[in-house]
């Protein structure tokens, strides 16, 4: 029950230190796009709130309104925005690569990984089942968004489950593996994966390397794929990187973000004000 809302200049909701509005931010400032940045928290409830769900069913950023519609999927949105103007990379890519490459990248859960691997694992835990609550709250306040609510709690519990589930987890890892293997391949031989120019393959794949930092993988599954790690020291010389991780990229950029919304949880779940 997505809003039907118009606009002049497209508002991106984001969350600075989650892993797929990082794709849609690098494809907007890799296209050079005018858009407005609309910041909503996933941690503290703000994306659960009645606003935003009718906004976004999904309850997550990232979310794209434009003049014609709304759209809630990361890939989706990259899509849309090579759309606009001159595709990146032009003819000098491989027009099908790109298109398989954005499926397969984008059927990996890079936040799955981020909860399993990850040190804060256990107050990612703690935000969700706080986030469990809220929505449950708020189903019971408005009841014109119960079924929408209730879809979500179902989606938040299905993701505490599979973070405890092996075979879930070893999936993923061979997801991340494949992934990997293949980029080093193309690696060998181009510049950039889907050719000597930059594409919307690299987009996409940038948050996927950035995550392997930021969870202390990178060596584990970098050190013995050489060309990968070359390609990212490139790709973090780009003004779109910067613009992009710049704030998860320092702990005090990090903790302006979490802080205020760990306060925000913890005096919630004192309160039981939900």
């Amino acid at each position: 029950m997505a809003m039907n809302i118009v606009v002049e200049i497209p508002e991106f909701y984001n969350y600075p230190l989650a892993f797929n509005p990082a794709k849609v931010k690098l494809a907007l400032e890799e296209k050079s796009l005018t858009y407005t940045e609309k910041h909503i928290d996933i941690f503290n409830g703000q994306s659960l709130t009645p606003g935003y769900m009718r906004l976004n069913p999904h309850g997550w950023s990232p979310t794209l309104v434009t003049k014609e519609e709304i759209l809630t999927e990361s890939l989706d949105i990259v899509k849309w925005a090579d759309r606009q103007g001159s595709s990146l990379g032009g003819d000098a890519v491989d027009r099908t690569f790109v298109s398989e490459w954005l499926t397969k990248v984008n059927a990996w859960d890079g936040n799955l990984f981020a909860m399993f691997n990850s040190p804060a694992r256990g107050m990612f835990r703690y935000v969700t089942k706080f986030k469990i609550k809220t929505a449950e709250s708020y189903a019971q306040r408005f009841p014109d968004l119960a079924d929408v609510y209730r879809k979500k709690v179902v989606s938040m519990k299905q993701v505490l489950r599979e973070v405890d589930d092996a075979e879930t987890v070893n999936a993923n890892m061979a997801q991340l593996v494949a992934l990997l293997d293949e980029a080093e391949m193309r690696l060998r031989n181009f510049k950039f994966l889907a050719g000597n120019q930059y594409s919307v393959a690299d987009v996409i794949f940038t948050p996927v390397v950035y995550r392997l930092f930021s969870t202390k993988k990178d060596q584990e599954y970098l050190n013995s794929r050489p060309h990968i790690r070359t390609y990212y020291q490139d790709l973090k010389t780009r003004s779109s990187y910067k613009k992009v991780f710049g704030i998860s990229d320092t702990s005090l950029g990090t903790m302006w973000v979490v802080l205020p919304a760990l306060l925000k949880v913890f005096w919630t779940n004192f309160t039981r004000r939900y």
